[in-house]
């Protein structure tokens, strides 16, 4: 549950993050953009630091087991 909640955390950031963004650009280029775009660009920056994390983790080979 504590996992489902950090993930909507990030994405609601990531949503005010985008927001922001758009709301400072200009008339003409905001009337341009698709939402679509909006959205995956919310998608991409909620998932980007999860992405990275996965990535840095290393597994180990399980250790070979001694048989007596």
């Amino acid at each position: 549950m504590d996992r489902l909640l950090r993930a909507a955390g990030r994405c609601a950031l990531a949503f005010l993050l985008v927001l922001g963004v758009v709301a400072v650009l200009p008339d003409a280029v905001r009337d341009s953009v698709p939402d679509a775009v909006i959205g995956g660009a919310v998608l991409a920056l909620a998932a980007a630091p999860a992405a990275r994390r996965a990535a840095g983790r290393r597994r180990q080979p399980p250790r070979a087991r001694d048989t007596v």
